[in-house]
Order: C-alpha cells, then structure tokens, then sequence
C-alpha cells in the first residue's frame, strides 16, 4: 500500500511550557492544547521535551553497536518464546505488529505470507525495562561483549520515564475528568511496567520488495497507554489519518529531536474513545543515489503501560463525556494485553500468552 498525498500535517506541539513554566495557568492553557491535538488523530509531534539531540544520537549509536554484534551473540539474551518476560532480543520474523486477523490484515495493509519468498515483517529488537520490575525482568548480554550498553540504556530508560511522567500528567490536566477517576489512572502507571525498544530495521534489496502490499511493520496500535518514538533521519513512520482511513500522514524527521506520541488501546478505551488509539506503520523508503538497495533505519520507541492488575473503565466526564457510551467495555490491562499477545508473536500458543 503507498501512502496517498495530503496537505494536511500531523500537529507537532512545543512542551516547554510544560516543562519549564511554575505558572499553573500557563501549564493548564497548553495541557488543553496538547489535548485537542491528540484528539484528532491519536498522535502528534513533541518537541521542548527536554531530551536533547545529543542525547539520541548517542543512544543511536549504541542502538548501532548493539545490532552490529554478531548473531550469537545477541542471541545470549533471546526473548521467550512465552510473553514471560516481555524482554529480550527478538530477531527478524519472529514477532507480527497486528491486531487483526490474516484475513482483515491482508485487504488492509497486505502483510505477505510467509512462503510467497519475499520480505515480511522485518525487523530486528531488544526489549528493555526496569531492573526493579520482578515479572518481566531483564534480559541483558554479557557486560564484556558490549561495554556500557546496560548503564546507558538504564539511564536512558528512566530519562523517557521522566518525560512520560510530564506527558501523563498533561494529558490527565487536559482531559478534565474527574478528579477520583484521573487519580486512579495516574496512579497505576508507577513506570516499572513500561519498555523501551531498540529497532532496527535493515537495508533490503529492492528486488526483495513488493512495494504494493509490503510495510516494515504493518499497520497496528499499541496495547499501550502512549508511545513516545524516537526515531533516526531514515524516517519511515506513518500514522493513518483518522478523517480519512487508508490514508496515512508521513512522519518527517526534517526536526531531529522531535518526538512522536501515539496514543495505545488503553488510554483510547479509558477515555472513551476522546484520545483515539493512533494506528500506524512503518513503510520502506526508496534507495537513495542510485543504489539497489534501501537505506537501514534505527527506532526506540518508549511504551507507556499501566500495572497489569490495573481496570480501564470507560469514563464518562470531562472531555470523555464528548463520546457516545457504549463501544468500550470494563477491563483490566491484563486482559487486553492476553487478548492482544495472542496474535503478536509468531510462535505464542495460547497457554504461553496468557501465561
């Protein structure tokens, strides 16, 4: 699927009002204003978030050193065949960015099949998270194949977690709902279940590609709160335009340190839909220069994710209370991440998904 044209842009707000200003007028004024940015589509640029450009670039670089290893290597710390825990390197095929069946992906972004001899979802990951968190614990390569790594991406986990904490709370100001409820919501979100992801997507041979029905990684949500992505200059993100479906929004890299948030299953069910979920994908770009094969990319998304026994209960005040009651119903996030882990991996059975 190619993306169609379109004038239209995904909003991108400056948060350093947010992040600097005491004056709770001022923090209110552009918690509303983040707010009715997201609203539309699920998602928006961030910038004055107060992660700088130096600091992405390095953890890029050790994003790249990371992918370099050699296979077996990585390999020392393999993700579980079970969900249990969620950490650990993944290689190419083995997880599908889906939350629809076969047949509904393939008349929506056309996701190959396996045997059809062409590139499929291909991408490679490392899913990390708090040293504190005991269920999905770390999983981490030995200190001396890779010096430094581990303390980096500690401190570079708990830097986003910072930054989601400020997202949060300005999405709950925003919202206006009730104040019991918004405690409530903040409350099981204690960063200790949040991940960060190392991707890397690799050059692939044009010949490889069948640019009409391939992405990098299909069309998806998130069974997440928010995501906040970085990503580097190859760009490739692509966030669907919710006014006109099957079409998408580019996410241009033209501002290296711009974040993109995007809203998750569970933010979009507890507010009742006022926060869309933002479905989005990653598309292929074209060779440069002349050349036959097209350029690697390197992601970190940061995913957002409330304590499992949390409740995602649809609610009904403040801006919620905008959208028609009815199409969310009560669930715990452990239910919905059960739910969706059973279509995510490519070789999760039921027992080792709700395991």
């Amino acid at each position: 699927m190619t993306s169609a044209e379109t004038t239209s842009t995904i909003p991108t707000i400056d948060l350093s009002a947010i992040v600097q200003s005491e004056d709770p007028a001022v923090r209110k004024a552009k918690a509303i204003e983040f707010v009715e940015a997201v609203h539309v589509h699920g998602a928006c640029g961030i910038v004055g978030h107060g992660i700088s450009v130096e600091r992405l670039r390095e953890a890029f670089k050790w994003s790249e050193k990371f992918f370099n290893l050699p296979t077996d290597v990585k390999n020392k710390a393999p993700h579980p065949k079970g969900m249990v825990p969620h950490r650990g390197y993944s290689g190419f095929n083995t997880e599908k960015c889906l939350i629809y069946t076969e047949e509904e992906l393939a008349s929506m972004s056309g996701e190959l099949s396996k045997d059809s001899g062409k590139a499929l979802d291909f991408k490679e990951h490392y899913d990390i998270g708090s040293e504190e968190e005991k269920v999905h614990y770390n999983l981490w390569i030995p200190d001396e194949d890779l010096p430094g790594f581990r303390n980096f991406m500690l401190d570079f986990f708990w830097e986003f977690e910072s930054l989601s904490k400020l997202v949060l709370d300005a999405l709950l100001e925003g919202l206006e709902i009730d104040k019991a409820a918004t405690d409530y919501y903040r409350s099981i979100h204690t960063g200790h279940q949040n991940g960060i992801r190392p991707i890397h997507y690799p050059p692939i041979n044009e010949s490889m590609i069948d640019r009409e029905s391939l992405t990098w990684c299909p069309t998806h949500t998130d069974f997440t709160s928010f995501t906040l992505l970085a990503q580097d200059l190859a760009s490739g993100l692509e966030i669907e335009d919710r006014k006109n479906p099957g079409t998408f929004f580019k996410a241009t890299t033209d501002i290296e340190d711009r974040l993109y948030l995007t809203i998750g299953d569970h933010m979009d069910t507890w507010t009742n839909g006022y926060l869309p979920g933002s479905k989005h994908r990653v598309v292929i770009p074209p060779p440069k220069d002349g050349s036959k094969v097209t350029p690697k990319r390197f992601s970190m998304p940061y995913f957002v994710t409330a304590r499992h026994d949390g409740v995602l209960e649809p609610q009904h005040t403040g801006k919620a209370a905008e959208m028609p009651e009815g199409k969310y119903k009560k669930m715990t996030v452990a239910e919905h991440i059960e739910f969706r882990m059973k279509y995510q991996y490519t070789d999760i059975g039921d027992e080792e998904a709700s395991s």
